[in-house]
């Protein structure tokens, strides 16, 4: 922002806009008509700016991690969240790996409703399996609500998932539901750090 608005500089705006939304993950998901809503005074120009460069921020992020080493869950975070965070309906996502545990590729398996969506642990094992050398892949999916607690749901969910693994001899290493991040709670789970996998 080069300006601000009356009676604030932009220094001022910015730091406002960055603290109305729960930290950077609600603030990706913010649109130039709320931050016209919630800023009066701020025209829709300037509203775009803003928005564009959030958008911009998360792709950079992105990209950065894009074929990089996903052998933590605050790895596979870093890539996901911030395009998960976003989104008002439950995705899951599948990031096929190679030996090394580096990213080959990532795939959308399926998109839902804001509490559930309905994927079969065989349309994940098709997209690994369809991909030559990957040695290992990772679920991941977000809550909409922003609380990553599992559902057992879930929990079965993953269990189908493992079991079908082993039986076609590929690794599931994690899989990670991207959450928002509150004050004594994380911004995700890991089956793979809670002793599941």
């Amino acid at each position: 922002m080069r300006t601000g608005l009356p009676g604030k500089s932009a220094v001022e705006l910015a730091a406002e806009i960055l603290g109305s939304r729960e930290g950077l993950g609600g603030l990706a998901r913010i649109t130039p008509k709320r931050l016209q809503k919630d800023f009066k005074g701020l025209g829709l120009a300037k509203a775009c700016q803003v928005a564009a460069a959030i958008e911009l921020g998360r792709r950079v992020g992105v990209a950065e991690v894009s074929g990089g080493l996903m052998d933590t869950p605050a790895r596979v975070e870093e890539l996901m969240g911030p395009e998960l965070r976003r989104k008002d309906r439950e995705e899951v996502w599948v990031l096929l790996l190679n030996t090394k545990l580096r990213l080959l590729r990532r795939a959308q398996v399926s998109r839902g409703s804001v509490n559930e969506t309905a994927v079969q642990p065989q349309e994940i094992l098709r997209e690994a399996l369809g991909s030559e050398a990957v040695y290992a892949f990772i679920v991941v999916h977000n809550h909409p609500s922003g609380d990553p607690a599992p559902s057992p749901a879930d929990l079965d969910f993953t269990r189908r998932v493992r079991d079908g693994a082993k039986t076609v001899g590929i690794l599931l290493q994690d899989h990670v539901i991207i959450g928002v991040a509150r004050e004594g709670r994380s911004g995700y789970y890991s089956f793979k750090e809670a002793g599941y996998l």
